[in-house]
């Protein structure tokens, strides 16, 4: 005769083997959960300047102007896009300076469809105040620590 103990045993079994086959079947969504363009290349100068609606400007910056100083009216708005792989467990560390406004940051998933591929970070600031402002970034895994040998991103502006 079978117990009580070995009836709720089987329950919880079929239960657990149910959830798993329902997890199985789910499906991905059709449309993905970031944005599907990837961003524009970007200008190696702030000559090539897109102007919006808005009266701001927007000022593009990407790895080809590291360690660049940029002279930028206030107001602008300044994009900056880096490459990441999260997957790998690498991300950029940013640290901005007084006058830099923070406004969004968004990570791009590749088009690729391959697990694993990198995508590309980017950053949105509003050059605030005049002055000078710092954007730096270091390209580690948070729980490891600081060998110098790290990739690194560092930008200077002149706000005027």
């Amino acid at each position: 005769m079978v117990q009580v103990k070995d009836i709720y045993g089987i329950l919880v079994a079929g239960f657990l083997v149910l959830c798993m086959l329902m997890a199985g079947c789910t499906s991905q969504p059709t449309e993905p959960v970031n944005a599907t363009e990837t961003p524009t290349p970007v200008a190696t100068t702030p000559a090539a300047v897109t102007t919006t609606s808005a009266p701001a400007e927007e000022f593009a910056f990407n790895e080809t102007n590291n360690n660049e100083t940029v002279a930028l009216p206030t107001g602008s708005k300044i994009i900056i896009s880096l490459a990441e792989n999260p997957t790998t467990g690498y991300s950029w560390n940013v640290t901005s300076a007084r006058g830099l406004s923070y406004v969004n940051d968004t990570f791009f998933e590749p088009e690729t469809g391959l697990v694993g591929a990198g995508g590309v970070h980017e950053w949105q600031y509003l050059a605030a105040e005049k002055g000078t402002a710092e954007f730096s970034a270091i390209y580690k895994r948070p729980w490891e620590n600081v060998t110098e040998n790290e990739t690194t991103f560092a930008m200077a502006f002149t706000i005027e």
